[in-house]
């Protein structure tokens, strides 16, 4: 048995508010606006740190609103391979060295990095999940059901996830 089976994933639960995004214009409006209402946490797993959706200035500022909002804000990010986003300068790195009490950056378990989907979760109540491959179409979602599924495999792999060696910062 898989980690997390992820079979069928987008039609188990209640699926009769899920929204489809058609494009990547749709995803990063639906990206940013749950991120603005997020109260307590900002979760994501990620294969590379998707620069095409999380590096943009409007998530950026959209994260820090977030964090200086809300004393309890935590934002946590798994992600496999941050090696690329960092010697571009992406800015969810930049802003982890510059607040690591609220944004940390772990490395995905090496059991949980060969899975194929990527997905942001906002507090319990709200997520956006996409397969990697390139045909895939992203999906929100309020379904219960999936974001336990959700909440259940990300706190199993942020527990066994090691920081990230990219978001320390170096103080001279």
């Amino acid at each position: 048995m898989s980690i997390f089976d992820s079979t069928n994933f987008e039609r188990q639960g209640n699926t009769d508010n899920d929204i489809k995004l058609d494009n990547i214009n749709d995803t990063r409006k639906c990206i940013l606006k749950l991120s603005g209402s997020a109260l307590r946490s900002i979760k994501i797993f990620t294969p590379d740190m998707q620069t095409e959706l999380y590096n943009t200035d409007d998530f950026r500022k959209s994260l820090l609103d977030f964090s200086r909002g809300n004393r309890h804000a935590k934002i946590q990010i798994l992600a496999t391979d941050t090696t690329d986003a960092a010697h571009q300068g992406h800015q969810l790195i930049r802003l982890a060295q510059q607040t690591p009490s609220v944004i940390q950056i772990r490395n995905t378990p090496q059991d949980y990095q060969a899975l194929n989907f990527a997905f942001l979760l906002i507090d319990q109540s709200e997520f956006v999940f996409k397969r990697t491959d390139p045909d895939s179409t992203p999906l929100h979602s309020s379904c219960t059901h999936r974001i336990n599924r959700l909440l259940e495999f990300f706190t199993t792999a942020w527990e066994q996830a090691e920081k990230d060696p990219h978001t320390r910062q170096f103080l001279i």
